[in-house]
């Protein structure tokens, strides 16, 4: 008898992920670029992007609010994966109140304030080299500040 593999990948991937993304968001597509730039080791760039849709975190005091789809897609760098550049690409939920207001719920930041990096990226880049980098190998993918 053959024994069935039931090996969990969100154990997994919550260890690559910003802490406790996975409670609010969920992933809904995974894909390479490998791009024609290459680092200043000369290895060419090769980008993650996880794309990522909010969860429905409806609470009953909400139980009243309708879905009103998503917001674009926001894109922000995240630690880098065995030489992949990562990008994560967020989009959160929309909903309207009884009065055909729109309403976001509140959610953590997902980035360091003013910046294009997950916060806890941010955080060990400034206790790294003591400034976010806007160019170099800890830059990120490529997005602009």
């Amino acid at each position: 008898m053959a024994s069935k593999n039931t090996f969990n990948y969100e154990t997994l991937v919550r260890y690559m992920l910003p802490q406790g993304i996975l409670d609010s968001f969920e992933i809904t597509s995974v894909e390479e670029e490998v791009t024609t730039e290459r680092d200043e080791t000369g290895t060419i760039i090769r980008i993650l992007h996880i794309w990522l849709e909010e969860r429905d975190m409806r609470e009953k005091v909400w139980h009243d609010l309708k879905p009103n789809g998503f917001t674009e897609y926001r894109a922000f760098n995240d630690f880098p994966q065995r030489e992949h550049k990562v990008l994560l690409h967020v989009r959160r939920r929309r909903w309207l109140d009884n009065e055909g207001h729109s309403v976001m719920l509140d959610s953590p930041a997902l980035t360091a304030e003013g910046t294009c990096y997950s916060a806890e990226f941010a955080e060990f880049l400034k206790k790294m080299v003591g400034y976010l980098p806007s160019d170099g190998p800890m830059r990120g993918a490529l997005l602009p500040d």
